[in-house]
């Protein structure tokens, strides 16, 4: 059930940043808690925009005898904020007031909203249009401690089919997201929207471009029938990142931005030299310089053991691995299954690595929710 949640959610929150006009509803904001009411209504999905309208943060609120009460975040507060009800299926528009109370408006007749269960949903972040086809699971991954952090969370590609429903050619996705395989169909008319700058041919392209070993981001329609939104993240490089004949900055900026900006949407770039802020979703990219028992070192192209990343991991962090020396097969792994090739002696004083072809090198990509590692995609093996 929480699964179909995550999807509704998002796929509600998609459709309220379509909705250019929508009727006012009053609310009080109390701290970080927004209030309003509306008789006849027992659930409200709140969402928060930015100024170019993307979807900064979405949740699923229950109410009691018609008066919500709903735990922002308080770096959303101030943005726009819409909410739909679930039962009337209504979107309003939050106009908060330190002194108006909430009005008060007629109810509709309610209207069903869950989505038939032949449609199964692992996460907000890849809806998929087939059951999973393996490891099915009822539950969000205990790492999310918000049914929020669940969306957008990386999605890692395994295999791309084509196919045919209802006449129409698409493709058959296998993906590992969330610490599980699925399976979801994208049609061909999808394209990615945002690339890296070493990835630039990726924007504008279809699923069928995708390669194993590929990491994406997808969102959904409100029905949770169709992916409309696909962003590109990273693709594994056939050959060792530092020691290669290509350049892809100081901090691997070419990789992982687009002109610096971040390709990841709704995450936040990471900084060399800074430790995990307690912002909601960040992400980074390094060599996997240090693994220690609740933390992950990166380090940059410099070398430098001092200008590093440093985040905090947990035994219920998802990690994915890919084989770059076996043709990028991923698999599901844990924490324990990620290492680093780099002596830990290198740490116990500031050192600069002199880096070799001799070596074999690990990168990770990963993806930090209030300060904590959530997502790990260890790609290992090159120079083997």
């Amino acid at each position: 059930m929480k699964k179909k949640i995550i999807a509704i959610t998002l796929a509600v929150s998609a459709m309220m940043s379509t909705v250019a006009f929508a009727e006012n509803i009053n609310a009080n904001y109390t701290d970080n808690v927004l209030s309003f009411e509306q008789t006849d209504e027992n659930i409200a999905v709140v969402s928060c925009y930015d100024e170019n309208g993307k979807l900064c943060y979405s949740n699923m609120y229950k109410s009691e005898n018609g008066n919500f009460s709903a735990d922002i975040p308080k770096e959303y507060k101030g943005m726009k904020t819409k909410v739909y009800f679930v039962n009337s299926k209504e979107i309003k528009e939050v106009s908060v007031s330190d002194d108006v109370q909430p009005t008060v408006t007629p109810s509709v007749t309610p209207t069903p909203t869950e989505t038939p269960s032949a449609t199964e949903k692992p996460s907000a972040t890849t809806v998929p249009t087939t059951k999973p086809s393996t490891k099915p699971s009822t539950d969000t991954p205990s790492i999310y401690e918000k049914v929020t952090d669940a969306i957008y969370a990386p999605a890692v590609v395994k295999e791309v089919e084509t196919t045919t429903k209802d006449g129409e050619d698409m493709y058959a996705v296998t993906l590992l997201a969330q610490g599980k395989e699925i399976k979801t169909l994208i049609e061909n008319d999808v394209t990615f929207e945002t690339s890296s700058e070493a990835y630039s041919f990726m924007k504008g392209k279809d699923a069928g471009n995708l390669e194993e070993g590929d990491v994406i981001s997808l969102t959904s329609n409100v029905a949770g029938t169709r992916i409309n939104h696909m962003y590109f993240i990273y693709r594994p490089q056939d050959e060792d990142i530092i020691t290669g004949s290509q350049d892809f900055g100081t901090d691997f900026e070419k990789l992982i931005t687009e002109n610096g900006s971040s390709v990841a949407n709704q995450w936040k770039l990471m900084k060399y030299g800074e430790k995990a802020s307690s912002d909601r979703y960040q992400y980074a990219f390094g060599l996997i310089g240090k693994v220690g028992s609740n933390s992950l070192t990166l380090i940059n192209k410099s070398g430098s053991t001092d200008n590093v990343i440093e985040v905090d991991t947990k035994k219920d962090t998802i990690v994915y691995t890919c084989d770059v020396s076996n043709k990028n097969k991923v698999e599901i792994a844990s924490v324990g299954d990620i290492t680093s090739t780099i002596p830990k002696s290198t740490f116990d004083k500031d050192n600069t690595i002199d880096f070799t072809n001799d070596y074999s090198y690990n990168y990770a990509l990963v993806r930090v929710v209030d300060g904590t590692a959530t997502d790990i995609v260890v790609y290992e093996n090159y120079n083997d």
